[in-house]
């Protein structure tokens, strides 16, 4: 059980670093039907929720998260998933 856990994260980390640092977003697609995810259908929104779901990512570096809010914020969304 913990591998597949780990190994989860491991492909989220991925996905997410390379839709924020190179704008992969086919990355988030594959990944969402690989785990059954769904996807808005919106691509702001999409975007949008990578970015804020970034924050709560433990394993992610501080660059990549404050890329990330960054990014949102540009999006005109707020950075977190929380109120400021």
């Amino acid at each position: 059980m913990m591998d597949e856990i780990e190994a989860f994260v491991k492909d989220r980390d991925e996905t997410f670093i390379a839709a924020i640092m190179r704008d992969d977003w086919k990355a988030v697609r594959r990944f969402a039907k690989k785990y059954g995810a769904p996807m808005p259908t919106n691509e702001r929104v999409m975007k949008a929720g990578v970015y804020k779901a970034v924050q709560e990512c433990t394993s992610i570096p501080e660059d990549v998260k404050m890329l990330a809010r960054q990014k949102c914020i540009e999006l005109g969304f707020k950075p977190t998933m929380w109120e400021d």
